[in-house]
């Protein structure tokens, strides 16, 4: 028995490396066939797990399959995901086919599990099987897949105390290598405070791009910010009631 597990997530082109010259490109061949260059119309998935990231759904098709010459019995088949300060279960009795009074000579089943990703740091996936092998005896198969689960946004505050008011400086960064939309940055102060937000009103997305674009904007009110850094500042006034 062994287990085989592959992330589900958006796949790419597959894209064929340059090996005609530029005066090539687009000329007809004998047969009226063109020299193709590029992206191609064959998908690719990714060989590993790929970034991901807190918040994410995660999301994996697993393969259960007897890569032996008998037939197994009173197959069971179980998946569960451990991370720093729990263990979840994703696949257990309640699955279909995840208990399987006989198993044939290479034989596999299938199953996809998802599971929303809410700490970061290692995570661990432990696939395993409980079966009887043709001579009846008990035999038990485990196997684990490691990922690392990362943080797609830092968060740096700075207070700055004024008698009864307190300035507060949250700036939000983007940490992965695509752009990010922001839909809507609210801080929510205690009962004790009086808020006053004293960024720039917004009413449209703030785009957080990676490092290869040339700027950070903010479309509405027109700011704009280095790419290098990739942040969007939030001010903020707070004054204590009373």
């Amino acid at each position: 028995m062994s287990f085989k597990v592959m992330r589900l997530n958006r796949p790419n082109f597959y894209t064929a490396a340059p090996s005609v010259g530029l005066s090539l490109l687009g000329a007809p061949q004998p047969g009226g066939a063109s020299v193709g260059i590029g992206n191609s119309d064959t998908l690719c998935f990714a060989a590993g797990f790929g970034n991901i990231y807190l918040g994410e759904t995660f999301q994996a098709y697993v393969s259960a399959c007897n890569n032996g010459g008998e037939q197994l019995a009173r197959l069971e088949v179980r998946a569960e995901i451990q991370t720093g300060t729990k263990r979840l279960p994703l696949l257990d009795a309640q699955t279909p086919n995840s208990l399987l009074a006989s198993f044939g000579a290479r034989q596999c089943v299938d199953y996809v599990v998802s599971h929303e990703l809410k700490e970061a740091g290692v995570h661990i996936m432990i696939c395993s099987a409980t079966y009887l092998e043709a001579s009846g005896q008990e035999k038990k198969v485990r196997q684990y897949f490691k990922f690392q689960v990362q943080k797609p946004l830092s968060v740096t505050t700075k207070l700055h105390l004024l008698n009864k008011t307190i300035l507060l400086e949250n700036q939000i960064q983007n940490m992965t290598k695509a752009p990010l939309s922001l839909d809507a940055i609210k801080f929510e102060p205690t009962p004790h405070y009086t808020r006053e937000d004293l960024t720039a009103p917004t009413t449209d997305t703030v785009c957080l791009r990676d490092p290869l674009c040339s700027s950070v904007c903010c479309p509405a009110a027109s700011v704009s910010m280095p790419c290098a850094r990739r942040h969007k500042t939030q001010r903020t006034k707070l004054q204590v009631d009373g």
